[in-house]
C-alpha cells in the first residue's frame, strides 16, 4: 500500500454549485500533483463529510478519471509552494488572532 501526503488550499462553498470547492495538492514519491476538486453538499454540512469529498474527488482525478485537469509540479516548485502555503496559513492565523 503506498502513501501518499495530501494538502488542501483554501475549501470555499460555491453557492451557484452548492458544493464545496478546494484546490488539492498530492505527493506521490519526489513529485507532486494539483487537482481541483467539489463536493456537493449544503453548507452546513458536517466537515468530515466534506474533507472525505474532496480528498475522494481528488485522488478520483489521481488515478486517471479526469487526467486532463492534472498539474505536475516540479519537485523544487513544489516545495517552495508547500513552504509559500504554509506561510500564508500562518499569517491568516495570526491576522485572525489580532483582530
Amino acid at each position: 500500500m503506498e502513501t501518499r501526503k495530501l494538502t488542501l488550499d483554501d475549501i470555499r462553498y460555491n453557492p451557484e454549485r452548492g458544493a464545496f470547492e478546494a484546490q488539492v495538492r498530492i505527493r506521490q514519491g519526489d513529485d507532486w500533483f494539483s487537482y481541483p476538486a467539489q463536493v456537493s453538499a449544503p453548507l452546513h454540512a458536517d466537515y468530515a463529510l466534506v474533507m472525505r469529498g474532496l480528498v475522494e474527488d481528488a485522488e478520483a482525478a489521481h488515478r486517471g478519471k479526469r487526467a486532463g485537469l492534472r498539474l505536475r509540479l516540479a519537485a523544487g516548485n513544489a516545495a517552495s509552494a508547500a513552504r509559500a502555503s504554509t506561510m500564508v496559513q500562518v499569517q491568516r492565523l495570526l491576522r485572525g488572532i489580532a483582530a
